[in-house]
């Protein structure tokens, strides 16, 4: 066994992350700072409900004195929760917040805006330094800086230089209370970031604790298969110190997903195989991997579900075919050429095994045979729903994000057909593997929005959901929200107390709409540029 990245421990207030501690659980409110009271309040609720760090938004000189005043009455109320002040666009404020809460969250691409970054930031460490307080780079793949867009595009590569500026000098500094971040409303592009963020940062002797989320993963059932299909295949891996789940749903109802995705899928204190070494796939940049096409799949086609009613016939498959065709890991490894005339699949089997175990199988196939397409099968003795998807979606997420497996076979002794179909199908889509229904990239809120979030998202999706597959960004502000919904074909994003504008792809078209009239407007918009269809009757 090999231990792949471990983490330094740091300390933050009272609490002890990264190295051998715990995966923390974290939050952030979405109550205007100002309301000292009613922030007060919905931190103690989210700590009740399992938050280890509370996050705050902190966008001015006014919201600093009123963190302090929120840190001092939930002392008074024997709260020692550590406090974080989210900082974008103004640098001199973070200097102010550095001297009351005990983290304050930076985003380069924000925060370089306006100065230079050797003369800026040594000036926040040492006020950092001086008040024991820890940082936060967080870098969002929505709003990165020109300057890393201009060399590498909205890439990983680009998220990772753009901490490794600043990382570089924190050490130079002998910063040591870092934690780092790789945000993405896209799963797959978060999974390569951090990878690649933690094989860059170990080159170059940095161990800083990482913090993991899927931002902008909307509500419900699908948000959850989001944050778990990002998270779970990194925690896995052995990377990743603190999370948050991020809901476009009140905050303290992000922790118990997140506690148990962290439950479903504990980090290994080691793991068996290097997984940025000697791969059939690059960890750090997502390709289907092309085999020849046999039955309906292969050649890097849409990944198809296995099962007795198949979602869409034609296409995916029953138990029945692939059982005529499949050839065992075991039955290949004494006969490889069962597979070498193209003609049969591979069938990669759970069956108790970890999943370490079951990547490293995988793995070792691909390595010698190109030809077979690769199907999946696991059996998930989960009963609760919620669970179940959870599962689901961190143990596939693990497989699909590397685009090596073609199909996909799950069975449950609790759940219908028809549910582990449909919950499949928002895995697949979550993990960029097949395309099947309108996608919202909806943002959690925080005290910037200006508007019920929530209440616009419902209202959208039931507008909406029946067109063929689009992708409709509701965001609240516009801190991260037109870049976070930069692959989105249409954006709905707040401007201002109940005005909203309207995106086409990255352009905004229509601004400062009064927020009773954007949902119409919205609609008109769909309608003008063709994707629009009327709901079946």
């Amino acid at each position: 066994m090999s231990s792949l990245f471990r983490s330094r421990t740091i300390v933050i207030g009272n609490l002890s992350l990264g190295g051998t501690a715990p995966v923390r659980i974290q939050s952030m409110t979405n109550t205007n700072t100002n309301h000292v009271d009613a922030s007060v309040e919905q931190c103690i609720r989210m700590i009740r409900a399992g938050a280890e760090l509370a996050r705050l938004t902190t966008q001015g000189s006014r919201e600093v004195k009123s963190l302090s005043e929120i840190k001092d009455k939930l002392q008074e109320r024997g709260v020692s929760v550590p406090l974080v002040a989210d900082i974008h666009f103004r640098p001199n404020l973070a200097l102010e917040a550095a001297a009351v809460a005990h983290k304050i969250r930076i985003n380069p691409g924000n925060y370089l805006k306006g100065g230079a970054l050797e003369t800026l930031l040594p000036r926040l460490l040492e006020v950092c330094r001086k008040y024991g307080t820890a940082i936060r780079i967080g870098v969002n793949h929505g709003s990165l800086d020109e300057s890393i867009l201009r060399e590498y595009g909205d890439s990983p590569a680009g998220m990772v230089e753009s901490a490794m500026r600043f990382l570089r000098i924190c050490k130079s500094r002998e910063m040591e209370k870092v934690v780092v971040s790789m945000k993405s409303s896209n799963p797959v592009v978060m999974i390569q970031s951090v990878r690649l963020l933690a094989h860059t940062m170990a080159g170059e002797g940095m161990y800083y604790p990482l913090h993991l989320g899927v931002t902008e993963a909307g509500d419900g059932m699908e948000a959850r298969i989001k944050s778990a299909v990002g998270i779970a295949p990194l925690l896995l891996e052995g990377l990743g110190d603190t999370i948050r789940v991020s809901l476009t749903e009140p905050p303290e109802e992000e922790l118990p997903v997140a506690r148990t995705i962290i439950e479903l899928f504990p980090k290994p204190v080691a793991i068996s195989k290097d997984p940025f070494s000697n791969l059939a796939w690059d960890p750090f940049a997502y390709q289907r991997r092309k085999s020849l096409p046999y039955l309906s799949l292969g050649n890097a086609s849409p990944v198809k579900i296995i099962s007795k009613t198949p979602p869409l016939e034609g296409e995916d498959l029953t138990p029945n075919q692939v059982e005529q065709v499949a050839v065992s890991f075991n039955s290949w490894t004494t006969n490889p050429e069962l597979l070498e005339s193209g003609n049969g699949i591979l069938l990669l089997e759970r069956d108790g095994l970890s999943m370490g175990e079951i990547k490293t199988i995988l793995n070792e196939f691909c390595l010698v045979n190109s030809r077979a397409p690769v199907v999946y099968k696991t059996i998930l003795a989960e009963r609760n729903p919620e669970r179940f998807s959870l599962l689901m979606a961190g143990e596939l997420g693990s497989l699909l994000v590397d685009g090596a497996i073609d199909a996909v076979w799950v069975e449950s002794p609790f759940h219908s057909e028809k549910f582990i179909s449909e919950t499949l199908l928002s895995v697949l889509q979550a993990v960029r593997a097949r395309i099947t229904k309108t996608e919202y990239i909806a943002c959690p809120s925080c005290g910037r929005t200006h508007f019920d979030i929530l209440s616009r998202l419902k209202e959208i999706r039931k507008a909406t959901s029946h067109l063929d597959p689009i992708k409709i960004g509701i965001m609240g502000c516009i801190v991260n929200g037109p870049g976070e919904m930069a692959d989105a074909d249409y954006g709905y994003v707040g401007a201002g107390a109940g005005r909203v504008t309207l995106y086409r792809g990255r352009l905004p078209v229509q601004q400062n709409i009064p927020e009773k009239e954007a949902l119409a407007a919205l609609i008109d918009l769909i309608k003008k540029e063709g994707d629009w269809r009327e709901p079946p009757k």
